[in-house]
Parts: C-alpha cells; sequence; structure tokens
C-alpha cells in the first residue's frame, strides 16, 4: 500500500495519511464483497470499548496492544508473501512445509487478533490458516494489512515509514 503514496512527495503528512485509509477500506471492501459477500463485516469499524470491557482494561492499554497489532501484521507481510511464493513454487514436500509455516504464522497473529476482538481480521487470519487457493491467500493477506491501517491509520502510517527508510540501507 505505502507504494501508491511515493508517487505525490508534494502531499502533506497528513494527506498521505487519509490517501492510506482510503486505500484500506477501498481493499478490505473488495474482499469483503467478492470472496465473502459480507456487508455487515465490510463497513466494520474497530470498537476498542468491547476489547477493554471483556478483557478488564483500560482502553488505552487496549490502543497500546492494537498499535502493537498493527505493527506486527506490517512486519509479518512480508513473511506471508514469502511462505505463499514459496507454496507455490516449490515441490510437494517443500510445499507441505511451507503451508505449516504459513499456518502457524496466521495462528500466532489470530490469538491477538481474537484476544483484541478484532472481528474483520480474524476472518482473513482463519482462511490463512485454512485454505489452500493462492489468489485467496494472497488477497487475506493484502485483506489483512488493509484491517490493521483501519485500526490507527497514523500509527500504520509511521510504521510503514520505518520500515520503508530501514529497506533503503
Amino acid at each position: 500500500m505505502i507504494n501508491n503514496l511515493k508517487t505525490d512527495q508534494n502531499l502533506t503528512k497528513e494527506k498521505k495519511i487519509q490517501v492510506l485509509f482510503a486505500q484500506a477500506i477501498k481493499i478490505s471492501h473488495q474482499v469483503f464483497m467478492k470472496r465473502y459477500d459480507n456487508n455487515s463485516l465490510k463497513n466494520y469499524i474497530y470498537n476498542p470499548s468491547l476489547a477493554a470491557s471483556e478483557l478488564g482494561l483500560d482502553e488505552e492499554l487496549v490502543a497500546e496492544l492494537v498499535n502493537d497489532y498493527i505493527s506486527q501484521i506490517l512486519h509479518t507481510r512480508y513473511q506471508f508473501d514469502n511462505l505463499i511464493n514459496n507454496i507455490k513454487e516449490l515441490d510437494s514436500i517443500d510445499k507441505e512445509a511451507k503451508k505449516i509455516e504459513l499456518k502457524n504464522l496466521a495462528h500466532k497473529n489470530l490469538g491477538v487478533a481474537k484476544n483484541l476482538r478484532i472481528e474483520d481480521a480474524k476472518i482473513f487470519l482463519n482462511d490463512l490458516m485454512k485454505e489452500d487457493n493462492i489468489e485467496h491467500l494472497k488477497e487475506c493477506v493484502d485483506a489483512l494489512e488493509a484491517c490493521a491501517v483501519k485500526l490507527n491509520p497514523k500509527h500504520a502510517f509511521n510504521v510503514l515509514q520505518v520500515m520503508e527508510l530501514k529497506n533503503s540501507f
């Protein structure tokens, strides 16, 4: 997603965040409508109060945990992509090993999404654990990243900027 923001360096940071958020909404809507035909989750908005009350935590701590989750998803995006590409290209024995790695990575992130009550992410992470269709897996990773961005676009933008800076060295 961040690649699209490089096209116009004249945009302010605030405008870039707005563009990133709009892209995230568009991607998540497309995937929900294409794969799930689910209008209720298409317009899903995360409610940190629900997680805070169910977990017995204050909302500030939940917000910090959500930001950690966003960072984790954005950082693992490349791992998901590499695993899916390997599954697509490798022979059967190696392919099965990569499928197990993919499922383990999805399972790890699913636990966090469940604990934080992030409903849309749970759907995509479940599919990453169960599905074999490569195109669907790629869409799930795109939508998962979009869901993370929607949780806190400003934080997601900052994480993506730091990742881009690190990759430039």
